[in-house]
């Protein structure tokens, strides 16, 4: 039997912990804490719409409601990440501007709970980088046109 050096055991403990830092960062990617609004830029006009607490747009799938869901399959999940609470019974404090009810769907093939607005299954885009911008809105993919959701 041989004995592990105390440097090798301290590589290996780093990268222990980097692999268990990138699991519970991808686990916890599109959990949101709160929803507010913020002022942004769509289609050359500002237009308050509904944001997580970072600032972060949130989108709806048109056409897509708790009885028609669209953006079912690894691909649309992929680069439409849904907003997500950590349990069906979980508040998510929401701003008075926020429009609609607020409900959570258990996604059970993908052990997910999603965030809903009025029946709505809330998302977020991909490729919105940096935080603040809104590149999702308008796009036609996965059965449906994308679009922020708007506060009153």
């Amino acid at each position: 039997m041989k004995l592990v050096s105390a440097h090798c055991r301290s590589a290996i403990a780093l990268v222990a912990g980097a692999a268990l830092a990138l699991c519970v960062a991808s686990a916890s990617a599109g959990l949101v804490s709160s929803l507010g609004v913020a002022k942004r830029t769509i289609a050359g006009k500002q237009t308050s719409i509904v944001v997580d607490r970072r600032g972060d747009a949130i989108y709806e799938l048109g056409g897509e409601s708790l009885g028609n869901l669209k953006c079912v399959t690894s691909a649309c999940l992929k680069v439409w990440t849904p907003v997500l609470v950590r349990s069906a019974g979980a508040k998510v404090p929401v701003a008075a501007s926020v429009p609609g009810k607020l409900s959570i769907l258990q996604r059970v093939k993908a052990k997910l709970y999603q965030v809903m607005l009025d029946r709505h299954p809330l998302y977020f885009y991909s490729a919105d980088t940096p935080i603040g911008t809104v590149k999702g809105n308008g796009i036609k993919s996965f059965g449906g046109t994308w679009h922020v959701v708007k506060a009153g």
